[in-house]
């Protein structure tokens, strides 16, 4: 690992945690956008269930935002809220079929974003590491790094399970 020079550029970095809180909103839509497409099945519990984990994990990227001294833009929280909205609207998989390639295409999309996230917090943890002045605890970012990626490893598991539903003749 190539180890940092000279001060963390605050400014960057605020923008970046910025940039993920922005896709994390989608994201928590996409999960109960997915429940719905499940609702009924052993599935939909299961997406409840990681939209939940997704927001808890957005409530910690927003403290830790706050704990930096960093803001959250006004136009950032406006474009939040539509990312909200267009989350739950889903145009992936608008009749919230189960049976089609577009389904996969949801999962694909779930996992992606899982894996963004797995991203930033692995980001965060080295960072952690090498600017200690900032004051987040290395093990906390580690912990949420491995989280996400037991979400993403959820995901890609409930796929794995209903591949046949898409792709097998009936």
């Amino acid at each position: 690992m190539e180890t940092a020079h000279g001060p963390i550029d605050r400014d960057h970095l605020e923008d970046y945690l910025n940039h993920h809180l922005l896709g994390s909103r989608s994201g928590v839509r996409m999960f109960q956008t997915a429940a719905d497409t499940w609702n009924g099945t052993e599935y939909e519990h299961q997406f409840l269930d990681l939209a939940e984990q997704v927001q808890q994990d957005q409530k910690t990227l927003e403290a830790l935002i706050e704990r930096l001294g960093m803001k959250i833009p006004a136009v950032k929280k406006a474009v939040g809220k539509a990312a909200e909205v267009a989350g739950r609207l889903n145009p992936v998989n608008l009749t919230r079929s189960k049976t089609q390639g577009m389904t996969q295409v949801e999962m694909d999309l779930l996992q992606g974003a899982l894996q963004a996230k797995s991203g930033m917090w692995h980001v965060l943890a080295r960072l952690a590491e090498q600017f200690p002045e900032l004051g987040m605890e290395p093990n906390q970012m580690t912990g949420l790094y491995e989280s996400a990626q037991q979400q993403e490893a959820e995901v890609r598991r409930i796929s794995e399970e209903t591949l046949g539903t898409r792709f097998v003749a009936s």
